[in-house]
């Protein structure tokens, strides 16, 4: 039983580190609705405005990335049928997950892309130094910003939270990613941000894995109601209340005073431009 769990945890280690395990067959991906097409790959070379679809009548979320995408998606999605009554969600994975760099020209992620007509495209898995002494080339993330406002969906990048008890990670990936948006106009979720504020507030909250490196489902259901404003464009204190993420009300308070200030602080997207 301990080799087991040995092996289930390094299979899920590979998967954060953007090998080539794919997660293709599990709920929530669309490899089993797109399948692989032919021809050539797409290239996205143009950029056009940045679409704000948060008015729109289904809500149609692909997400990109790696473990930490995958962890946010069910709660994602969760959250915005709590949230949004009788109006169709969607929330699906692309396959093959790994950082952004490694899904250009993969075969399958422009395919993904393609073959549904998404209302927000989530891009996480940009890669960064996490002892910040080196830097790693945005044109990837670049490319799929263009990519989805090409095909008319709202690309956020997703900043990782950062690691526990990592005071500086936060603010460093908010800049790294509001670079890529004055370099690319998307929308940039202020997740690391957010998280601080939280821990600020109440460090006796348990928002990471014991890895020190995943979310929790309290952290979990954090990053998702940032998102959550994102896309829906509604504040996050029009939510019903969220006890059956099992969240006291203390708690649930201090998540959505803090998203929303943050998300105010910070405005995550500039339309119109």
């Amino acid at each position: 039983m301990k080799k087991l769990l040995l092996l289930t945890y390094a299979i899920f280690l590979v998967g954060c580190g953007g090998g080539g395990d794919s997660i293709s067959g599990e709920p929530g991906t669309g490899a089993d609705v797109c399948a692989a097409g032919s021809g050539s790959t797409p290239t996205y070379t143009k950029s056009e405005p940045l679409a704000d679809n948060s008015n729109a009548s289904a809500y149609k979320v692909l997400l990109m990335g790696n473990s930490h995408a995958a962890g946010l998606r069910p709660t994602l999605e969760r959250l915005l049928i709590l949230g949004q009554a009788g109006k169709p969600v969607d929330v699906r994975l692309a396959p093959n997950p790994g950082f952004l760099a490694e899904r250009v020209n993969d075969g399958e992620s422009e395919q993904m892309l393609e073959c549904e007509q998404w209302t927000h495209v989530i891009l996480q898995g940009q890669k960064y130094s996490t002892s910040g002494s080196s830097t790693y080339p945005t044109t990837a993330a670049e490319y799929w910003i263009r990519g989805s406002k090409e095909l008319g969906a709202t690309p956020i990048m997703f900043p990782e939270h950062p690691r526990k008890d990592n005071t500086w990670e936060g603010q460093t990936l908010w800049d790294l990613h509001t670079g890529i948006a004055a370099r690319e106009n998307t929308c940039v979720a202020p997740v690391g941000l957010v998280w601080d504020e939280v821990i600020f507030r109440d460090p006796t909250l348990v928002l990471h894995q014991l890895d020190g490196n995943h979310a929790s489902a309290a952290g979990s259901l954090l990053t998702a109601l940032v998102f959550y404003q994102i896309i829906t464009g509604q504040p996050v204190e029009s939510l019903p209340e969220l006890s059956a993420f099992d969240i006291d009300s203390a708690t649930e308070q201090i998540m959505k005073e803090s998203a929303s200030s943050l998300l105010f602080v910070y405005p995550p997207c500039v339309f119109g431009v």
